[in-house]
């Protein structure tokens, strides 16, 4: 596991009607996550983080959630991954790191494959762990 260098914490919102199984959910801008290097991630439920960042209830349950991140060459770098193995509470309290990679967030997303356990308005929570542009360069890999 590596040190963690930067993190910024971002939800997906289900939205006022909870999202039918199948759905796509992608992620809003962040101006902070433009131009950086993805080393690993967290996803988050209500046993960690009971309210995200805007307010909203954390989602109670992962399960029936995964998330696809795409790089700047809109590649899918990490494809259909399970929400719930990227929580480390329920891995030992571990994270799951990736290899770097430029990360284009807004056309990542999230898909609802099951609704089970889901409610309106509650959000998804991802502690995404990164280099700057300048960190990256300075990486010995």
């Amino acid at each position: 596991m590596k040190a963690i260098k930067n993190s910024y914490l971002i939800e997906v919102n289900l939205g006022s009607t909870v999202p039918g199984a199948g759905a796509n959910l992608t992620f809003q801008d962040y101006p902070q996550l433009r131009n950086i290097y993805v080393t690993g991630v967290e996803v988050l439920d209500n046993t960690t983080c009971a309210v995200s960042p805007s307010g909203k209830t954390a989602v109670n349950t992962l399960s029936g959630i995964t998330i696809t991140l795409i790089d700047k060459f809109n590649q899918e770098k990490i494809k259909q991954y399970p929400a719930q193995d990227l929580n480390p509470e329920v891995r030992s309290g571990f994270y799951r790191d990736f290899v770097p990679f430029a990360l284009q967030l807004t056309k990542s997303f999230i898909t609802i494959l099951s609704t089970t356990g889901l409610s309106a308005n509650q959000s998804v929570l991802l502690n995404v762990f990164y280099l700057t542009e300048k960190e990256y360069a300075t990486q010995k890999f």
